[in-house]
């Protein structure tokens, strides 16, 4: 229950917004994109129906230093942490890679266009990423496989 564009009266109503905005904001940008072929999915999916999906994970909050205000309003940034990842039957790293950090491309372009997601934050945007950038030589099995760590930070408005 939003009080008003990113405001919450509580952390948990202003976290599981969030959570909630970001994954429909990523499945309405691969839809936007005809990439219907990508599993979105709230954690991971198993066993995943395409080569690509999206899996939108842990979710943390912390407060803005010195955010409170006399109204007891707080600033907190929600971080939501969502996991990109793409397998290819191929010897070639870059097939894999290539094709998370493009829907990786296409979730930030949409995000850039509304960053509040639909009033659920102030703002909404990748924050830290990570990628191991190749597949283990003793793991590649028949394929590769890219996976992006990436967490999106969103700042909102707990009123209470």
């Amino acid at each position: 229950m939003t009080t008003g564009v990113g405001m919450y009266p509580s952390i948990g109503a202003a976290t599981s917004s969030v959570k909630h905005a970001l994954h429909d904001q990523i499945a309405t940008a691969l839809a936007a994109a005809d990439e219907d072929e990508v599993d979105v999915a709230f954690g991971f999916v198993w066993p995943a129906q395409w080569p690509d999906a999206v899996s939108v994970n842990a979710v943390r909050a912390t407060p803005g230093e010195g955010t409170t205000s006399p109204q007891r309003r707080r600033e907190i940034t929600v971080y939501v942490d969502v996991s990109i990842v793409s397998f290819r039957v191929t010897a070639d790293d870059a097939v894999p890679h290539d094709r998370a950090y493009g829907l990786l491309g296409l979730i930030d372009a949409h995000l850039r266009e509304d960053p509040t997601m639909a009033g659920a934050a102030l703002w909404c945007f990748s924050d830290e990423l990570t990628s191991d950038g190749a597949t283990d030589e003793t793991e590649a099995g028949a394929g590769r496989l890219c996976e992006i760590a990436v967490t999106y930070a969103a700042r909102v408005i707990v009123t209470r």
